[in-house]
């Protein structure tokens, strides 16, 4: 009877030390999972903060290209240089928005599975943002210096330094050429992907993945 009684108090007092353990192993993870998620959205909030400044650099484009194109309506070349511009602008202001409104859409209560997902596709969109932002500055900068010499020094460069603007815009081609071949071979291997995503997101994505990956186990 002794034994019976033995036998029942060390089977109990192994089940109490299980769900004590039990409990001990989700405090843990519940620590570990707020300490990932603050850094996660510490590298949030610095991605957000620099879409901000993107987008009031794309709104200073957007004015500077209408105040320029009003300016130099009768001169198509400006105007079209203009135009190029305010559209630059305007596809900045958008990229950028675009990737606020994905940054302020991360529950950071919901699974982690679904953090990861939302993450993942914010660094699908700002690699797209970041080629299609990267990929015109092959001629951009063009524009700029053309407005800039008019607007400062009263120069038009395609009157008295044509063909500056034709090497220019030579090596834009070339360039163009040579950065979507880079582009489209890093989108073909996943892996050379994060070069074309800032520390913040690598960062967040990786810690993510770790904990995840400490969830399953």
């Amino acid at each position: 009877m002794e034994t019976i009684m033995d036998n029942d108090a060390l089977k109990s007092a192994w089940q109490d030390l299980s769900r004590r353990i039990e409990r001990q192993d989700t405090i843990n993870l519940q620590l570990l999972r707020e300490r990932k998620l603050d850094k996660v959205r510490s590298n949030m909030r610095r991605m957000y903060w620099g879409k901000i400044a993107q987008i009031m650099f794309g709104d200073a484009l957007i004015f500077f290209g209408i105040t320029t194109g009003i300016h130099h309506h009768a001169e198509p070349h400006l105007l079209a240089c203009s135009a190029f511009m305010l559209a630059y602008g305007v596809l900045t202001v958008v990229f950028g928005g675009v990737t606020l409104g994905k940054i302020s859409n991360i529950d950071y209560t919901a699974p982690v599975l679904d953090i990861q997902k939302r993450v993942v596709a914010l660094r699908r969109i700002h690699r797209i943002a970041n080629q299609c932002l990267g990929l015109p500055w092959w001629f951009l900068w063009i524009a700029i210096f053309v407005l800039e010499m008019k607007a400062n020094m009263g120069i038009d460069l395609f009157a008295a330094a044509p063909a500056f603007l034709w090497v220019s815009g030579a090596i834009g081609i070339v360039g163009f050429i040579a950065t979507l071949g880079c582009f489209r071979r890093r989108n073909a291997r996943l892996d050379d992907a994060t070069h074309d995503t800032p520390r913040s997101l690598r960062d967040a994505k990786s810690m993510l993945d770790e904990l995840c990956e400490f969830e399953r186990e």
